[in-house]
């Protein structure tokens, strides 16, 4: 019997998680690509790393560093492993995932923990393919380590630590053991953090050439094995950076990262693609579109509408709803977002009553969704998407505008051609008197037009 969604919603609600990212085989996967209008996305993204899906040649540049855009919760991780099964293979890429959110701090995140934690995803790759490496080929990233990490200062402590608990042992699993326990110390430990990151950068370029050299010798024994030719590194959860760390992470650290002759793949935050101050060397024109519900003439968008309502029954059984109209209620008010459609839908099973979702229900959920934004939108924010809503193609670009897109308020479609504000906040009472002003505005300057107009036409007789 193939997979069936929850029946009950006690089931559904312990089932939701806002960050999940689904593998690549998991039932609830549904293809979004004609309701994004993304289906050059995967052809582009390959061909950025010299890969063409059509007749398989393979062309790989020495490093490609691409930023992979879309608005938090859209699906970027899942749609990116799902772009790993024909991104990987033999003649093509082994794909290194490297999880930051689980790895590392995100609310401390500096160039220096994101390559350690990468150097450990791609040891642990090679190790899980069964691939064995020379001795030689591990050798100067090892002295990195043992002569300029273990021997500093501030680290002797956790040196001591480390090595009276270690076995004599060499190769892949001493590094993956060595690696790990300091990623670990990355997102624990704030004195072994700052110790590490000192000794990365005072010895970074020793470090990136190690680590190069160790992607070098893993690219010619995977290659060797018939496993692939190169390595292609997805680092996840950058994305979810905010405001200054997110500046530090990609534009004033990106030489650093791009001193790693590595294909990586970074999702980005979309605001970050607005702020007109990233380096030249990053590859930063990708984005994933949101799912459409209508298209920017009003004109309802069906692949949309019948992709986010597969989502959603795909989380919750359909008998668990009174009836079609409560299922198009919940999509039309998620905009086309995944990740709001759960909040939604989570909202759903917490106010029911019964055993069913009804109408009430899901008018309580979007009320309280509708409060969640309006704790932190200010009056001018209001006037600001009611202006978008009137004009979609509105270029706005401030602060103000990228602050919108990050925290969802407002949405963005079409790989950036047009706008518009999340549909929760439309019922806000700032929001209601905004687009009233906005009307009265209007109406009076098509009265004094008119006006002008009349006053021409008497004087002219």
């Amino acid at each position: 019997m193939g997979y069936q969604p929850p029946a009950h919603i006690l089931e559904v609600l312990q089932k939701i998680e806002y960050q999940e990212a689904l593998e690549q085989d998991d039932p609830r996967y549904v293809d979004t690509r004609e309701a994004r209008g993304s289906r050059q996305t995967l052809n582009r993204l390959a061909r950025k790393f010299g890969l063409d899906l059509g007749d398989g040649r393979f062309f790989p540049a020495t490093q490609r560093h691409v930023l992979f855009f879309g608005h938090t919760g859209s699906g970027k991780t899942t749609e990116l492993r799902h772009y790993a099964k024909h991104l990987g293979g033999p003649g093509r890429y082994l794909v290194v995932e490297v999880d930051i959110t689980n790895e590392l701090d995100l609310h401390n995140l500096q160039y220096a923990d994101t390559l350690m934690a990468m150097a450990k995803a791609l040891l642990e790759s090679l190790e899980k393919s069964g691939i064995e490496l020379a001795p030689d080929a591990l050798k100067k990233l090892e002295e990195w380590f043992c002569e300029r990490v273990l021997n500093s200062e501030e680290a002797q402590e956790f040196s001591a630590k480390f090595e009276s608990g270690a076995k004599v042992k060499g190769g892949l699993p001493f590094l993956i053991d060595l690696f790990s326990k300091f990623t670990v110390a990355f997102k624990t430990n704030a004195t072994y953090k700052d110790s590490m990151r000192r000794t990365i950068r005072n010895t970074f370029r020793e470090f990136a050439q190690a680590f190069n050299g160790l992607l070098g010798q893993a690219e010619g024994a995977l290659e060797a094995a018939n496993k692939a030719k190169r390595v292609l590194f997805v680092v996840d959860g950058t994305d979810k950076l905010r405001g200054e760390d997110t500046r530090a992470f990609f534009v004033q650290d990106a030489e650093q990262l791009l001193a790693i002759d590595a294909h990586v793949v970074y999702t980005a935050p979309l605001s970050l693609k607005y702020e007109g101050n990233l380096t030249s060397k990053l590859d930063a024109d990708l984005v994933l579109p949101m799912v459409k519900l209508y298209e920017r003439d009003g004109a309802r968008c069906d692949a949309g509408w019948k992709a986010m309502r597969a989502i959603l029954l795909k989380r919750a059984h359909h008998t668990l709803f009174a009836g079609e109209p409560e299922i198009e209620r919940i999509v039309e008010h998620c905009g086309g977002h995944p990740r709001e459609m759960l909040r939604l839908l989570k909202l759903c099973c917490e106010f029911a009553e019964g055993e069913r979702i009804d109408a009430a229900t899901v008018e309580a959920a979007i009320k309280q969704l509708a409060s969640e934004y309006r704790r932190f939108l200010e009056p001018d924010d209001y006037t600001l998407l009611a202006k978008i809503d009137r004009d979609p193609v509105h270029g706005g670009n401030d602060e103000r505008t990228r602050k919108l897109l990050y925290d969802l308020a407002l949405l963005e479609y079409n790989d950036g051609s047009w706008r518009r504000s999340h549909p929760v906040v439309h019922g806000l009472e700032g929001y209601v008197r905004a687009v009233d002003e906005q009307d009265r505005a209007e109406k009076e300057s098509k009265l004094e037009r008119n006006q002008k107009l009349l006053d021409k036409f008497i004087n002219q007789r």
